[in-house]
């Protein structure tokens, strides 16, 4: 099964691959300063794609950050507007997509809730993809991965039990798949 994790934003981070192997790491610009409706079709494009050329059969998404003091209702409409969109395309080719709350991911990814901000918690997932061997290049493909790591863990009983810190291997690093060269 091949799952993506979606860091959605207008510069969205993307993490895909199965359960156990090295995943792909990419960012797509869905169109800074350009219309909400631009920016809607834009993420359907990505969805068609990530379910056509990558063969997703499932779709985890980080829970939009909403600040009620910072962002004004545009944001609020655009950021639930781009997930809606993933959901929507997703059900339409039978691919189920679920958004995932941030603590979840974090505890799942980095042990326990993030501390500290935005800032240290992108870092902390950066440095976590890092310690896993992956490469992703930029913050938002290292959130898309923690999303990853989290679907991977809700979707294959073999990749959730291997991630533990009671099963895993002592320096991070997962289990080689089956016919994943070591």
């Amino acid at each position: 099964m091949v799952i993506a994790g979606l860091d959605i934003a207008t510069a969205t981070g993307v993490c895909f691959g199965k359960p156990g192997q090295t995943p792909e790491f990419f960012t797509r610009d869905l169109g800074k300063g350009q219309t909400h409706d631009l920016r809607f079709s834009n993420v359907m494009r990505l969805t068609h794609e990530l379910i056509d050329q990558h063969d997703v059969e499932f779709i985890g998404i980080e829970a939009p950050i909403i600040n009620p003091r910072r962002d004004d209702k545009a944001k609020i409409t655009l950021l639930h507007g781009l997930v809606a969109c993933v959901r929507g395309w997703a059900h339409l080719r039978g691919v189920e997509a679920r958004v995932f709350e941030i603590p979840t991911i974090d505890k799942n990814f980095l042990g326990a809730p993030s501390r500290g901000g935005r800032d240290a918690r992108k870092w902390a997932n950066h440095k976590q993809c890092q310690v896993r061997g992956w490469s992703p290049k930029t913050d938002d493909e290292a959130d898309a991965g923690a999303v990853w790591d989290y679907a991977c863990a809700s979707q294959s009983r073999a990749y959730a039990i291997h991630t533990t810190p009671l099963f895993s291997r002592s320096n991070g690093t997962l289990p080689k798949s089956e016919g994943e060269k070591s």
